[in-house]
């Protein structure tokens, strides 16, 4: 509702606005395409797998990490509609970053402090190449996240009257990620803000930021279905340029 009430705001405001009379010039089909860095939040991972793995004793033993994940390239698309003030488009994006380090959280939902050999036991359990050991953290060249996202978005242009429009909004859809060759599918959702600077009447530079939110999801090991992951949520920030054309 309070996203209604901003929108028929900025309509009334415009409609008032002499300034406005060009707006209506690139309304329709418009395409965009965008590049820039996604820097994503520490997610907490939780391998789970049949008692005494992890010196447990239960049905399931776990062992809870945060995860340090790298900033990386993303690149997308957008397909979209400009009715005036109001945009609506889908969006897909695809990025790639490396989870650097794993820290040690719990082990059976107890604090550990990681001996050498529990790390060396540990480091077998996760494959991971050249894998160090430092006090509770892990890490080597191990696991990457993977991220494609479809969302649809409604989008509010701000009219300043000049070449520069700003912009706000929001939207929502699938987003999908793998880690360590096992992906899955969840509800995404994200907001944003950007600029669009007008280099001619149907071609703008454009620049982005986008906050999104991907929920968690359980991964389980196809061969062991007693054995696999839960990924919590996945929050990535964006910021990226493009080119948005309109048709």
């Amino acid at each position: 509702m309070r996203f209604a009430i901003i929108s028929l705001g900025v309509a009334l405001a415009a409609a008032a606005s002499p300034a406005l009379a060009q707006d209506g010039d690139n309304k329709g089909v418009y395409l965009s395409l965008n590049a820039g860095v996604a820097t994503v939040s520490d997610v907490r991972l939780t391998y789970f797998d049949q008692g005494g793995t992890f010196g447990g004793t239960g049905a399931q033993d776990t062992i809870d990490f945060t995860g340090d994940v790298s900033s990386a390239f993303a690149f997308g698309g957008t397909i979209g509609y400009d009715f005036g003030l109001i945009r609506t488009d889908l969006q897909i994006d695809y990025s790639r970053s490396k989870v650097k380090s794993l820290t040690l959280r719990q082990v059976n939902g107890q604090n550990v402090t990681l001996t050498p050999a529990d790390g060396a036991d540990i480091c077998d359990y996760l494959e991971t190449e050249n894998c160090t050991v430092n006090g509770n953290t892990i890490g080597g060249d191990g696991m990457k996240l993977r991220q494609l996202s479809a969302l649809a978005n409604i989008w509010v242009d701000i009219p300043t009257g000049g070449r520069v429009t700003p912009y706000v909004g929001g939207g929502a859809g699938i987003g999908g990620y793998e880690v360590g060759g096992e992906g899955k599918a969840r509800f995404a959702w994200q907001l944003g803000a950007g600029l669009a600077v007008d280099l001619s009447r149907n071609i703008a530079l454009t620049i982005d930021y986008r906050h999104r939110q991907i929920s968690g999801a359980r991964i389980v090991d196809e061969d062991f279905p007693s054995a696999g992951l839960n990924i919590g949520k996945v929050k990535t920030n964006t910021f990226s340029a493009g080119l948005r054309f309109n048709l």
